[in-house]
């Protein structure tokens, strides 16, 4: 530890990221403060806050602002209705604000449009600030260290000037958000122009048409994963180059490639939904182990992981239905649609095995650099080879930048964290988990081939193949070979064995002390960290989601004002 610069400037509460998380935390404090003036005798909690934002301003998936694409949840479930109706910063005190209520009540729709929910968002950001919250943005958050003092100082960098600057808080909220992921293969040949992921669609799409000489040659595009953001990525990318023409009775090609066998509709059916309610939340964190939790996880995965709204799907079915109509019509009259130029093959139980640039010199037809892909059918083990334009990926989001940002600070021994892989765990568990039991009996794992009997130690997933070097051989007829044997898995998790610490259900950081002094009744001098958005393993389905987004903030902002 080091002591404090007494010069540095001191805040109640410094929150790292600006998204909707801390947008809530924000609000739920202003509705503190405009409490605490009702009452004279009474001081404002948390006078000084500051939120430090990497981005130049507020936005929210600004990549998949789609036309007329909507949200998947009531707009009842906003920043603040479900902690506070009367809120100044609810969904209905936005459309009030904008004189759009009548509007969107005579629409007929609990759910916004995205654009619409998007647009709220930046005008609750506003507000906020217009209360007396103080952002920075365009900084990024380079390093936090604990002082002598019991405050963490938080060092920014300005990403325009290049100027660091330090700050110092006892209360820090981590509210990290989501960094695009790519699949392995891909990731190895990123950053690539034409390797794009739906975070970024928008902008990149117009960028890659741009780039693209009209000469009337068809395009091959290839949309990796099943979910929402592919499958409506996919559909705008067919509207698109319908509009574009082709030569010689070509079509453009769109190849969407997932490793499941169909898109799947996401449940949110009423019973279903509750899951993401503040209550399950309590059910959550109260289970007795993780394997519980993940059970849980798992059964409820529908509701939100790889899964399709049915309106999406409907859109889509209806298009490849066309598409098979005017094939009909082709073959029976030989008439060609001049409004048919696209052709979308979807490509079940096929994993990426590797990829690589192809030089504009070998590249088919093509001045520009290709993808080319190696992909694999899961069942059939048949290798194929297929070059692409450019490739879309709704692929996810990883959420552990937070754990390389504690891990490499000296509150990496406050919280007993070793490496940068963190695994939380209720404040409720015991500090030791019974190792899970095999699927199979003895007797029946004794009859079980070599991948089953992996399979039946480290999960599901084991017999599926793993990705090779991005670098493919030419002819790429050598098939993929099997996942690293369990041996070396073994040995490679024992190097990077998570570090186990605890959170309380007011999603707070517990150190050993601070855990001891909790069980105990008595109050720390200790730093506090909050993590917001990223702890779905503790706290359920709904941690990574807008569903509880009021409700949250409402117990993290309570506790800081009763410290």
């Amino acid at each position: 530890m080091s002591a404090p610069a007494h010069s540095t400037p001191l805040y109640d509460v410094i929150g790292l990221g600006f998204g909707p998380a801390n947008v809530a935390i924000a609000g739920a404090i202003v509705e503190k403060w405009a409490g605490s003036q009702a009452t004279p005798s009474s001081h404002a909690p948390l006078q000084q806050v500051l939120f430090i934002e990497k981005q130049p301003e507020f936005r929210w998936h600004p990549g998949m602002l789609l036309p007329n694409s909507r949200m998947q949840i009531s707009f009842l479930k906003d920043l603040a209705t479900l902690r506070s109706p009367q809120s100044p910063f609810t969904f209905l005190s936005y459309l009030h604000s904008q004189d759009r209520l009548l509007n969107f009540i005579n629409r007929g729709s609990f759910t916004p449009t995205r654009k619409e929910y998007s647009d709220y968002l930046a005008w609750a950001a506003a507000a906020v600030q217009e209360r007396g919250i103080q952002v920075r943005f365009g900084e990024e958050v380079i390093g936090l260290n604990r002082c002598d003092d019991g405050t963490v100082e938080v060092r920014s960098r300005n990403l325009e000037t290049g100027e660091e600057f330090s700050r110092r808080s006892r209360n820090i909220i981590i509210s990290p958000g989501g960094t695009p992921k790519l699949p392995p293969a891909l990731a190895a040949v990123a950053p690539h122009p034409r390797v794009i992921h739906s975070a970024y669609y928008l902008s990149a799409v117009d960028k890659f048409f741009a780039s693209i000489p009209q000469n009337g040659e068809p395009l091959r595009i290839a949309v990796i994963g099943a979910g929402q953001s592919s499958t409506e990525v996919l559909l705008d990318l067919h509207s698109r180059l319908n509009s574009m023409s082709v030569t010689g009775g070509r079509k453009h090609q769109l190849d969407m490639i997932f490793r499941r066998g169909s898109l799947k509709p996401s449940d949110d059916t009423p019973f279903s939904n509750e899951i993401f309610d503040p209550a399950t939340t309590d059910m959550w964190f109260n289970l007795p182990s993780k394997r519980e939790r993940q059970a849980v996880l798992r059964e409820y995965n529908p509701t939100n992981y790889s899964v399709v709204n049915m309106r999406t799907i409907d859109s889509l079915y209806e298009v490849m239905y066309h598409q098979k109509l005017l094939d009909s019509i082709k073959a029976r009259t030989g008439r060609e649609e001049e409004s048919d130029r696209t052709r979308i093959t979807l490509s079940p139980y096929t994993s990426i095995y590797s990829a690589e640039v192809v030089p504009a010199a070998a590249a088919e037809e093509s001045a520009a650099e290709n993808i080319r892909l190696t992909l694999h059918n899961i069942h059939t083990r048949a290798v194929a080879a297929k070059t692409y334009d450019a490739v879309f990926c709704g692929t996810g989001y990883d959420r552990d930048a937070w754990m390389r940002l504690l891990a490499s600070s000296n509150l990496a021994d406050e919280f007993g964290i070793k490496s940068s892989s963190i695994e939380l765990v209720p404040a409720t568990e015991p500090d030791t988990e019974p190792t899970p039991e095999p699927t199979h009996t003895v007797e029946q794992r004794a009859t079980l081939p070599p991948h089953q009997l992996f399979a039946d130690v480290v999960g599901d997933d084991a017999g599926a193949l793993s990705p090779v070097s991005s670098r493919s051989t030419e002819g790429f007829l050598t098939p993929p070979t099997p996942a690293t044997p369990q041996s070396q898995h073994s040995k490679l998790a024992a190097e990077n064995q998570a570090s186990r610490v605890k959170i309380s259900r007011t999603y707070r950081l517990l150190s050993p002390r601070t855990a001891a002094a909790d069980a105990s009744g008595k109050a720390t001098s200790e730093p506090r960290v909050y993590l917001q958005g990223c702890t779905q393993a503790t706290h359920g389905l709904s941690e990574s989601l807008l569903s509880i987004l009021g409700v949250r903030a409402g117990l993290v902002v309570d506790e800081l004002c009763e410290a």
